[in-house]
């Protein structure tokens, strides 16, 4: 059986297409698959016990958050879970005058959970704080009569805060190499 190369051409036009659309649909953030919400979540080998990699939790939320203790509603070293509502700000950029305003506080859960040698990471339930949840997921709907441009701008802050977040949590789980002076 040949295939023509225009039917290749075809198929990996398609493929890219397709690929671009499911991006621009969820602005690349990452989605559960069964929920459709936006999460961020991974299983991470770590040298380790649970305990060990517990305290160096504790030690990156006390390093990440400015009052770790607003954050935690599970902190349970035996069980090797932490649980947390995490906040962050976002803001309006009028790029006209350069200014930036309040675009008001996005909340979201943070789970820590650890196991031998591993732990795992899920932050999920990114709401906008109002006086009922508001999912941000609603911000991906560019058919929406509501719709903002600015949603597409705290989108992205969002998914730029849970990146750094993120790679400083796995920095600082990492162990501590410390160098003999050795002369």
């Amino acid at each position: 059986m040949r295939v023509s190369v225009l039917t290749i051409n075809i198929l990996l036009g398609c493929l890219c297409f397709f690929s671009v659309a499911a991006q621009t649909a969820s602005h690349g953030l990452p989605l559960d698959p069964e929920t459709k919400k936006i999460s961020y979540k991974d299983v991470v080998t770590q040298e380790g016990n649970p305990g060990y990699l517990y305290d160096k939790a504790i030690q990156w939320f006390n390093y990440y958050y400015l009052s770790p203790a607003s954050i935690y509603s599970v902190q349970d070293r035996v069980n090797g879970k932490i649980e947390g509502l995490g906040r962050l700000r976002i803001y309006n950029n009028d790029i006209k005058t350069g200014t930036h305003t309040d675009g008001g506080i996005v909340t979201y859960l943070i789970k820590i959970e650890f196991k031998e040698s591993r732990y795992r990471y899920t932050l999920t339930d990114f709401n906008l704080k109002l006086a009922s949840r508001y999912p941000i997921e609603k911000w991906m709907n560019k058919e929406d009569p509501l719709y903002n441009p600015n949603w597409d701008a705290y989108l992205y802050q969002v998914d730029t805060t849970m990146q750094r977040l993120v790679s400083t949590l796995k920095e600082k789980m990492k162990p501590i190499v410390v160098k003999k002076d050795e002369w």
